[in-house]
């Protein structure tokens, strides 16, 4: 215990004695009226209980009044206060020094403090040492968790809220260097993703550039970047996605969208709202509606595969993208070119339904992204009576797909599985495995077929889920 924190407890009487030993430790004072008794340090500020009974280590009695108001205060400390008192330094029946008495039971008594405090301290490292093993094997236990979840777990980050486009508003339009910024509605904790709505129909002049940033005004940083050039910009929503979900802790968050290049860009406009503060600002002027926005949530603070469409921050780690239920609707079906195949009862899954006599192929346009270095997909036929049914997964670049329904192209070998045959309810795997990253967006073809001799396609529900781009 520091010297400064030390202090001998004397009564109000006994104080300009006790001032003239000097001693190394500071004075605390104890006065009494009818019903209660005060203390003060040296300085005469008033000290509060608690204090008193952090700092004082003994109670120095120089006078029989002041040894019968200390005796007072120690019925008081035991009644109120549930504790003993302050050891009493005892000076004996002949006392030569006062202040020789006095230094000999501090020293002791310090000494005897700093002894224990030593023993507390290292039983205080032990038992950090031991939280700080247990807290990383805790963390090394979550990582573990973590990254079962990510590669086999529910992988879907769930949409939260969606403000639609409303019929009849007016858009809001961005021309070159213009700057739209919202505060976004809800809590921070556990935000993955977000997308807003492009109103144009066709994507603006190229070279055009639509930069987006999250921000928090609360500690004035900037959580993400992104990037979309003007030929990506189509009409409909753009997600944006983080690689990990934002923390528990609550801040504030601000979007900053801003357009660079000709042309100009429209996004969409949802409700107007209510509330001033939720008004968005185009250029510095408020304006009424509010853009079509959607919000999405994960575990916070955790990883989910990105979905396969949504646009990846600045820096972010594209290392697992996978093809969510929006995104296997849009699948085409090769038989006619110009129609979307069914999803499954689930909706989690692609029906790609087994014919005779032709191969049965839905084609995921645009989704193999440059960079993609694996594609898989899960496999099943999802009735016990079905036949045996084959698949394959296959790749071709979007500049090469067929112009003329029903005409199968012919793939590379390198960006093929080759057909996996499967009994009924038998659950299986595709993979692509590149040879290199891939260097222009490909589509994903997703083919079924019965095997020579096989005539009967009755229940032949043969799916893809699961499927899944490694970066």
């Amino acid at each position: 215990m520091p010297n400064q924190f030390a202090s001998i407890l004397v009564a109000s009487e006994d104080f300009p004695e006790a001032s003239a030993l000097s001693l190394p430790v500071t004075l605390i004072v104890a006065s009494s009226s009818r019903n209660d008794i005060s203390f003060s340090d040296d300085g005469g500020l008033p000290l509060p209980i608690d204090q008193v009974m952090l700092r004082t280590i003994g109670q120095l009695p120089l006078s029989s009044s002041g040894k019968k108001r200390l005796s007072q205060l120690a019925e008081l400390w035991r009644d109120r206060l549930d504790n003993d008192p302050p050891a009493e330094i005892t000076l004996g029946d002949e006392i030569l020094d006062i202040r020789t008495k006095v230094l000999e039971w501090l020293v002791a008594r310090l000494t005897e403090h700093r002894q224990k405090s030593a023993q507390r301290s290292t039983c205080y490292m032990r038992e950090l040492g031991l939280l700080r093993q247990q807290h990383e094997a805790i963390q090394a236990s979550f990582q573990k968790l973590e990254q079962f979840v990510y590669r086999h777990g529910p992988q879907h980050r769930t949409l939260e809220t969606t403000l639609s486009p409303v019929s009849g508003q007016l858009p809001i339009t961005l021309r070159g260097d213009s700057q739209l910024i919202q505060r976004l509605p809800g809590t921070s904790a556990g935000l993955s993703d977000l997308a807003i709505h492009i109103g144009n129909e066709t994507a603006p002049a190229e070279g055009g550039m639509l930069n987006v940033s999250l921000l928090s005004p609360d500690t004035n940083e900037t959580l993400a970047i992104w990037e979309v050039p003007a030929a990506r910009l189509e009409h409909g929503w753009l997600r944006f996605s983080l690689d990990r979900a934002l923390g528990p802790d609550t801040i504030s968050l601000m979007l900053n969208v801003s357009y660079q290049g000709k042309g100009v860009l429209k996004l969409s406009s949802a409700v107007q709202h209510p509330e001033p503060r939720f008004h968005p600002e185009v250029d510095g002027q408020p304006v009424e509606t509010l853009p079509a926005l959607q919000l999405w949530r994960w575990i916070a603070g955790a990883n989910a595969p990105v979905p396969a469409h949504a646009v990846i921050q600045i820096g972010g780690r594209n290392r697992l993208r996978r093809v969510e239920r929006d995104t296997l609707a849009t699948a085409i079906d090769l038989e006619t070119l110009n129609s979307t195949m069914p999803l499954f009862q689930s909706s989690e899954a692609l029906l790609v339904h087994v014919v005779p006599r032709r191969v049965a192929c839905g084609i995921l346009p645009g989704i193999a992204l440059p960079g993609a270095r694996q594609v898989f997909a899960t496999l099943a036929t999802r009735h016990a009576e079905a036949p045996t049914v084959e698949y394959q997964l296959a790749l071709l670049p979007q500049d090469q797909r067929p112009h003329k329904s029903g005409r199968l192209p012919d793939f590379d070998a390198a960006l093929a599985s080759g057909w996996i045959r499967l009994a009924p309810e038998e659950e299986g795997q595709a993979h692509v495995l590149l040879p290199r990253p891939l260097d222009a967006p490909h589509d994903i073809y997703l083919m079924t077929r019965l095997p020579k001799g096989q005539r009967s396609n009755a229940y032949g529900w043969s799916t893809f889920s699961h499927i899944c781009l490694q970066f």
